[in-house]
């Protein structure tokens, strides 16, 4: 039986003249196989009843369309890289007005199936970049008077050169909303990943403390660079940045971090989750 979308609502109070709505969707996890393969990941998704992933983005989309609301996608829109999956990005993604940050499960062909570094993704985001929106390393658009910002830190990185685009927006002088796949790490979001029975924090820059406990794997992809840190220092300690957006962790969680800028992480798509923003 279907179901209807839980609408989340958020406001964040910046001190803009006109209010700026955007419809934050993340984590939608579509996974469509191509014909004679059998991956299985629809059973991870397919939780209320089939297709529900589809069926939930299609509600999300039709509810931004009534409500006059900008989408800001943070990530996962696939779940995996196949033919079927890229089609439906073209016909349903490609063709929206949407902000789109990258997630990790955008460039594998199967999460858990290969080592997911850096030279596995920058070969495969050649097969999946044409078929998402903007550039997916780093993305500036300016709505009324709030510049949001995406970046890619879908493996847990952030680069100097990514530093110094979003240096140039902060340049611009515009109150910054700044979306990422990958939430920052916050104390109180960490505890609901090991409530709800996770290994690790799957978050960027966790502390040495936290990273000790992981094992090998996680500790190796989870391991910021002084780069990272150097990111996370700036982006939390800038003032004109004032909320940073994510999915990732399939959690909703509203989180003070840094000078006290909010991280604003929603629920998977997949199991229902957006969020309606009011930025004034």
């Amino acid at each position: 039986m279907k179901k209807p979308i839980t609408v989340l609502k958020t406001t964040l109070n910046i001190g803009i003249q006109e209010p700026v709505k955007l419809l934050h969707i993340t984590d939608t996890h579509i996974a469509l196989d191509d014909e004679g393969n059998d991956s299985g990941r629809y059973k991870c998704f397919d939780r209320d009843y089939e297709n529900c992933s589809i069926d939930y983005y299609f509600q999300a989309v039709e509810y931004a369309k009534q409500n006059n609301l900008t989408i800001l996608h943070t990530g996962d829109f696939l779940d995996f890289i196949s033919e079927r999956n890229l089609d439906f990005a073209d016909k349903y993604l490609m063709p929206l007005d949407c902000i789109y940050a990258a997630g990790n499960h955008d460039f594998c062909h199967c999460v858990g199936k290969a080592k997911e570094d850096y030279e596995y993704k920058w070969h495969y985001i050649k097969q999946s970049a044409p078929h998402l929106k903007n550039n997916l390393y780093f993305y500036s658009r300016i709505i009324g008077g709030v510049n949001v910002v995406t970046l890619d830190d879908s493996y847990y990185l952030i680069s100097d050169a990514q530093i110094e685009c979003l240096k140039a927006e902060v340049a611009k002088g515009y109150p910054i909303v700044l979306a990422m796949h990958v939430p920052f790490y916050a104390p109180n979001q960490a505890k609901l990943q090991k409530e709800k029975g996770e290994e690790c924090a799957f978050m960027v820059a966790a502390p040495q403390e936290c990273l000790n406990s992981y094992r090998e794997v996680r500790r190796l992809q989870q391991t910021p660079d002084e780069a990272t840190l150097r990111a996370v220092e700036y982006i939390k300690n800038e003032p004109l940045i004032k909320a940073i957006i994510t999915g990732h962790n399939h959690k909703n969680c509203e989180e003070i971090i840094g000078d006290g800028k909010i991280q604003i992480t929603t629920a998977g798509n997949f199991d229902g989750y957006v969020r309606e923003i009011t930025i004034i």
